[in-house]
């Protein structure tokens, strides 16, 4: 058999098109190549994009800073004002307020810092009504104990439908490996 250089090298239209086919090992072949040639010219776009978008954070990151050291300069110096103003005082907070915004002082909650393992001990021993517990089915273990039939469940032991869960057939994945 005679192979001609249209037999292995088609057209890219000829190759989108629903008349194309695969019928020897040489167009398969061809056809893996042009999926590395696919996935080598989207891994160098990405590449590039990916550059671009770190150029971009870095500027953003510096613009960010920029940002933060002038905000901080002000907020310090609003704050030594606020210190020197009769402020509106309720039991959450001092308040001053401005043409342009409003000076505030919030008095806030303290913060728990709690080593959860000795805490549940000193809760279970002493108010065990402040104890969650939370149950969850051991999947993995049970799955071994199952058969499917159909679209359910059964326990291998007794036959009998496990309710609450709904079987769902998948199709054979198809994978092309390209190296």
């Amino acid at each position: 058999m005679e192979l001609r250089l249209s037999d292995v090298f088609l057209p890219e239209e000829e190759t989108q098109q629903e008349g194309f086919k695969i019928d020897s090992d040489l167009k398969a072949d061809w056809c893996l190549d042009k999926i590395r040639e696919a996935n080598a010219e989207y891994n160098r776009f990405e590449m590039v994009v990916n550059a671009k978008i770190e150029q971009l954070q870095q500027a953003l990151k510096k613009a960010q800073e920029k940002r933060d050291r002038e905000v901080s300069f002000f907020e310090g110096k609003l704050r030594e004002y606020f210190e020197t103003v009769q402020a509106k005082e309720t039991k959450t907070q001092k308040s001053y307020t401005l043409p342009s915004g409003k000076l505030v002082l919030k008095y806030q909650q303290p913060e728990f810092m709690k080593d959860e393992e000795i805490l549940l001990g000193w809760v279970e021993q002493n108010k065990p009504q402040y104890v969650k517990i939370k149950k969850l089915v051991d999947w993995a273990n049970l799955k071994k104990t199952i058969k499917v039939a159909g679209d359910v469940v059964i326990d291998s032991e007794t036959g009998e439908i496990i309710e609450g869960v709904k079987v769902e057939e998948r199709e054979p994945k198809f994978i092309v490996e390209v190296e």
